[in-house]
């Protein structure tokens, strides 16, 4: 099935009311945008997805679908919330290369959460000198990480780079798939974003998770074309379904 990249207009005062009404507060949207999404196309949604809210061409949501057919009969059935009254456009798609070829270059960018997992002996041996965030969500920040490491190896950070560590985060993740030529930090901050944990008689509950938001552009080189492909409609990285980790493509030379 052809992967298909997706666009959606958004209304930012629609997407505002509904998560005011579902009572979430994260601070980039994208929980309301990831509960929004799947209530209006069902397992059709856009997964990844990138929110571009001050793009030129007005809000949008970009996102790859596997099955573009499903998603456009999701949007032909009626609207059973009015809560998502006038907050999506109807959808636009294009089809991605049905194969992609070795060798092929392209500018890329990517909005990631460089995030690593540490396991239960990791915290302990932590001795409570990070966040409680961390403790919850059982992540932290990929250039924490490299700062701690470096302590406990050298008693300093010495040479770590925030941009050296989530080119390297990035490498990892892309590791058989595409090679990456070179790659910049084109932005970065922290932003608290609403997860959730388990479904209770009331309803899923949330809770709040601080992270690293981050912007990363440059140009790749597919490597593997299969790996490329299934690492494209998967995201990079985790919460994928909840707007990082689309991975934008364009010929080299031009802003992806």
């Amino acid at each position: 099935m052809t992967l298909h990249l997706v666009r959606l207009g958004v209304d930012p005062l629609a997407l505002a009311r509904f998560a005011v009404e579902r009572r979430i507060d994260d601070d980039d949207d994208g929980y309301a945008l990831h509960c929004a999404l799947v209530e209006r196309f069902g397992d059709a949604a856009p997964r990844p997805f990138r929110y571009l809210p001050d793009h030129r061409r007005g809000p949008h949501v970009l996102g790859y679908a596997g099955d573009w057919a499903a998603m456009q009969d999701a949007a032909a059935l009626p609207i059973a919330d009015d809560r998502l009254d006038g907050l999506f456009d109807t959808p636009e798609a294009q089809p991605m290369p049905a194969a992609w070829r070795i060798g092929a270059r392209y500018a890329f960018e990517v909005r990631a959460r460089p995030v690593v997992r540490f396991g239960k002996q990791v915290r302990a041996a932590r001795e409570g000198r990070t966040a409680a965030w961390q403790h919850r969500a059982g992540e932290m920040d990929a250039y924490v990480a490299a700062c701690e490491r470096a302590v406990r190896a050298t008693d300093g950070t010495g040479d770590v780079t925030r941009e050296a560590v989530y080119a390297d985060w990035l490498r990892t993740r892309l590791a058989g798939a595409a090679t990456i030529d070179e790659v910049a930090l084109r932005l970065f901050r922290r932003v608290r974003a609403r997860r959730s944990t388990h479904r209770a008689a009331g309803g899923a509950r949330t809770r709040a998770v601080e992270g690293p938001d981050a912007v990363l552009a440059g140009t790749l080189t597919i490597a593997d074309a299969d790996a490329f492909a299934a690492q494209l409609a998967r995201g990079i990285g985790r919460h994928a379904a909840f707007g990082y980790g689309m991975l934008l493509l364009s010929p080299p030379g031009r802003t992806a």
